[in-house]
């Protein structure tokens, strides 16, 4: 499933009509989905935020942040900060695609990207930002019988991931359920 996957999201992700967000809806970030496969199985790549942070602090979240004016795109803002919290080389990142814009509560609007990964990562944690790296099969996320999504969060990894992260999930599945690569276990 895992190699065929990277492809077929990469093409659905292309003919997607994607929902963008002005800056009047919030402060423009995006952050990296890094997928990758291990054992035949594809995982997806999380982590927890360090404790006193100004924002998010001790959070469950994808690596990524506020745009910088350095930055060429919001992809290029995902890949730099995959790199500076999680030590994600660029050359190690398959850009897959953009799913839709969303706005939090916090005042941001995030574009996430999904991504993919040909070798299971070793990250590189900075401390003053990731309290901890961890990953789980993309099969954790899938809805259970009926369609259902869970309304909170999910339980993973002795985590809990809610809020954005979880929405983000939520339309990553939603799409991964329609590939023609995706086989339920």
């Amino acid at each position: 499933m895992a190699a065929g996957l990277a492809d077929a999201l990469e093409a659905e992700l292309a003919k997607k009509e994607r929902l963008t967000l002005d800056e009047s809806r919030g402060k423009k970030s995006a952050v990296l989905m890094p997928m990758f496969e291990r054992n035949g199985a594809t995982h997806i790549l999380l982590l927890r935020r360090a404790e006193g942070l100004r924002r998010h602090s001790g959070q469950v979240a994808f690596p990524g942040g506020r745009f910088d004016e350095a930055d060429t795109s919001l992809a290029d803002t995902a890949l730099r900060e995959a790199e500076e919290e999680i030590g994600l080389p660029r050359s190690a990142v398959r850009l897959l695609g953009a799913l839709d814009d969303l706005p939090t509560i916090t005042g941001y609007v995030v574009t996430p990207y999904a991504a993919w990964l040909d070798e299971v990562p070793t990250p590189r944690p900075n401390e003053a930002e990731v309290a901890r790296v961890f990953d789980a099969p993309l099969t954790t996320f899938i809805p259970k019988p009926r369609g259902l999504f869970p309304r909170v969060g999910y339980h993973v990894e002795g985590e809990f991931v809610w809020g954005a992260t979880c929405a983000i999930l939520r339309g990553l599945m939603s799409i991964v359920v329609r590939t023609p690569s995706y086989i339920p276990e």
